[in-house]
């Protein structure tokens, strides 16, 4: 300050016409950027203090801290309200808390919430434009229509067989490991990258070899971007009207060419064979393509959102679920109790339906995704003019009921709503029989939301849980996990959007 000072001193002193204009501008915008914070102030709306030029998400711009830590911390200290205001940079926005609310945003009145809050420019990324994740309005409807048949129970049922395979070599691959410390994640992306690419593209991924894998490689360098790219998905998550006039993708070329290329080959080769083609999933959108006249940019794209989300958040749920099992070896045993009964039930095999069976292999998932959703919060915007809820009040018997203009970015803090111990109890305890039949609690509107809610849920979630128990399945039959010996406390790792450790998940297997 007494820098800034002596510069802007000798600056008036040597040149005063430039000077005054130069004071009175700075002025003005400290004057508009401290009224701005007021915002929530004059509508009645409890709120962090915001910091001057980041507004609430300073430690989360300078990676210091994760969005859902940042989110919890705000959560817990408005212990009673059922939403609070923040600052998204200088953009007013609302945190959600009240599950009742999240509901009718996510489901009721989608219609006012139907987009998430991140801009996608489709000329900039013509491939990720079509991820039902990321785009919006009509665009969306389509491509959400598009892969809607790819993940039916009864696709995923066909697939099943293949899925076995890759799920068989895992455990090989395992055996070669016994007794090394392994990091959970990445043993847990090999597998569901080769599985992936199995029931993609009928293809072996090569992801149990000693080697890298091109699609190991080429998964990796997707979530990698340029320098530029980097600040554009700071900005796209931040401060979403500054991104789009970033002019650089955020899909790095040589991954655009590259899936191009592999589908584009694929095609060629499965019209050119007389052979009978696997029913994948790249033979589910060419088999449909007449009707759904889809072009070959929307069928690369849709394998390329296929090939992302289905191996990137399934490998961090069943590294934490491999974590959970070693730290929890009562809780191990109970399952290979339940699947050993079921597999020498079913004659030794284990076949789709029987894999549905396990209950308490289904607790053992659901419990993981409530203390680590890979999605730790949700991003939302408000498309129409909205009234939140009435019938809240505050300490004063006041309304509570805001109006919600269009725009407005909304937050749904995922963990820590599944971390609040009104609806968990001892949340941090991992306790899979709390999503048992005895004693499972309802609760009003929505306090589990690792897939989301409403017409936006999650599209690949049923192939998402059958990968990640299937592997569970055949990984609890063949060895007992432990945690390694470098085992330590482990942090959320801020430089990722995914919830995922910061430093790795330390694991051993060890031969039944």
């Amino acid at each position: 300050m007494f820098v800034s000072s002596l510069l802007l001193g000798g600056l008036f002193y040597h040149h005063p016409l430039v000077a005054v204009p130069l004071i009175a501008l700075v002025a003005l915008l400290y004057w508009l950027v401290k009224h701005n914070y007021k915002f929530w102030e004059i509508d009645g709306v409890p709120y962090p203090k915001p910091s001057l030029l980041t507004g609430n998400l300073g430690p989360s711009l300078a990676l210091k801290k994760h969005i859902s830590e940042l989110a919890s911390d705000w959560y817990n200290a408005y212990p009673d309200k059922p939403f609070v205001g923040y600052f998204k940079i200088f953009t007013p926005a609302i945190m959600v808390k009240d599950p009742v609310l999240v509901k009718n945003i996510l489901s009721r009145d989608f219609d006012c919430f139907a987009n998430n809050d991140f801009l996608l420019d489709v000329r900039q990324d013509p491939l990720l434009s079509h991820d039902p994740f990321l785009v919006t309005g009509e665009r969306w409807k389509r491509s959400r229509s598009l892969l809607t048949p790819s993940f039916t129970g009864a696709k995923i049922k066909q697939l099943f067989p293949v899925m076995e395979s890759v799920a068989d070599a895992f455990v090989t691959f395992i055996g070669r490991h016994v007794a090394q410390e392994l990091e959970a994640k990445e043993i847990a992306a090999r597998f569901t990258t080769q599985n992936v690419v199995a029931c993609t593209f009928s293809i072996d991924g090569d992801c149990f070899g000693e080697q890298e894998s091109e699609f190991r490689r080429m998964g990796r360098r997707v979530f990698e971007t340029s320098p530029m790219a980097t600040v554009k998905t700071m900005m796209a998550v931040f401060l979403p009207t500054v991104a789009k006039y970033i002019p650089v993708p955020f899909l790095l070329k040589d991954v655009d060419e590259w899936i191009r290329s592999l589908v584009a080959n694929l095609i060629i080769q499965r019209s050119a064979s007389e052979k009978t083609v696997q029913e994948d999933l790249l033979q589910s959108f060419l088999k449909n393509r007449e009707k759904s006249n889809a072009t070959q940019t929307e069928i690369t794209a849709h394998a390329l959102t296929i090939f992302l989300e289905g191996f990137e958040t399934s490998s961090v749920v069943l590294g934490f679920t491999l974590y959970r099992l070693a730290k929890s070896p009562e809780v191990q045993q109970n399952l290979y109790n339940e699947v050993k009964k079921r597999i020498d039930a079913n004659g030794g095999q284990l076949d789709f339906d029987a894999l549905q069976q396990l209950e308490y292999l289904d607790w053992v998932m659901l419990e993981t995704l409530r203390m680590h959703p890979p999605a730790a919060t949700m991003h939302k915007v408000c498309t129409k003019k909205y009234i939140m809820r009435k019938g809240f009040r505050d300490e004063q018997g006041h309304d509570m009921s805001i109006y919600v203009r269009e725009g407005t970015p909304i937050l749904i803090p995922v963990l820590a709503i599944h971390m609040d111990p009104k609806y968990y109890p001892e949340p941090h305890q991992f306790d899979p029989e709390r999503f048992s039949p005895a004693r499972k609690v309802t609760h009003e509107g929505a306090t589990f939301l690792p897939f989301g809610e409403g017409p936006r849920m999650c599209l690949g979630m049923r192939f998402a849980q059958a990968q990640v128990k299937l592997a569970m399945v055949k990984l609890i039959l063949n060895y007992r996990v432990t945690v390694g010996p470098n085992d330590k406390p482990f942090a959320i790792d801020s430089r990722s959007f995914v919830y995922q450790a910061r430093d790795g998940l330390r694991i051993v297997f060890e031969r039944r």
